[in-house]
């Protein structure tokens, strides 16, 4: 695993959705998305369906009917989003790589924009939808980054990978491993900062916080253009 890192580490022209600067962005936008939807739009959680199978589950241990029904709306959201995804890298559509990450891209800002517009309350039910829907299409496809195979939207698997990297740095004197190490840990700090800023916007902006995560998206256009001319 480690060689195959390293390897992948020297390849200098890298297509834009593999590039460590658009890991970093997509990492911050989950956590941002994360936060956003618990806090605003219902206590669930966009990204994490595991969380959201627990309280399902404690829910209706405690007597709480109604709202545990109410997670396998993400939980369903996620999946279709993940399918919906995998139809598009499969060569059903015709797309070459590049113009699906694109049309991913362009679906996930225009998704958040409209957020921002339906009130909180009544339109939570379709806000957990769609943005639930967005992080599972953003983790299918957005899943390297500078030749590391990262998770963008969780950090469970990024920690793991991090601390076997951390291992062979600590046992085997291995710099290389220690970089890479440092690299996983900036992606997990991306994604808390994220969740900070959402969790702090919120408190002014409500709803329409959710579009700076449109401008996490925009930040990443000049990135996307630089390496249309590569």
């Amino acid at each position: 695993m480690f060689r195959k890192a390293r390897a992948a580490e020297g390849a200098q022209i890298l297509p834009w959705h593999q590039t460590f600067s658009v890991g970093i962005i997509m990492s911050m936008l989950a956590g941002y998305l994360e936060a956003y939807t618990y806090t605003l739009r219902g206590n669930v959680f966009c990204n994490g369906q595991t969380s959201n199978i627990a309280l399902m589950m404690i829910n209706f241990f405690r007597g709480n009917t109604a709202k545990a029904l109410y997670y396998p709306i993400p939980i369903l959201a996620f999946f279709f989003g993940t399918v919906f995804a995998t139809l598009l890298r499969s060569h059903r559509f015709k797309l070459r790589w590049a113009r699906v990450e694109m049309l991913i891209f362009a679906l996930e800002f225009a998704l958040l924009f409209i957020v921002g517009f339906i009130p909180q309350g009544g339109g939570d039910t379709v806000v957990n939808i769609m943005v639930t829907f967005t992080t599972a299409v953003q983790y299918e496809v957005f899943r390297e980054a500078r030749g590391l195979s990262y998770a963008s939207i969780f950090c469970t698997g990024n920690l793991r990978t991090a601390a076997e990297y951390f291992s062979a740095f600590i046992g085997q004197r291995d710099r290389r491993a220690g970089a890479t190490c440092a690299r996983y840990l900036m992606i997990i700090g991306s994604f808390a900062v994220g969740a900070f800023a959402s969790a702090w916007l919120s408190t002014l902006w409500n709803v329409r916080s959710i579009w700076v995560g449109c401008l996490l998206l925009i930040a990443i256009i000049p990135l996307m253009v630089r390496s249309r001319k590569a």
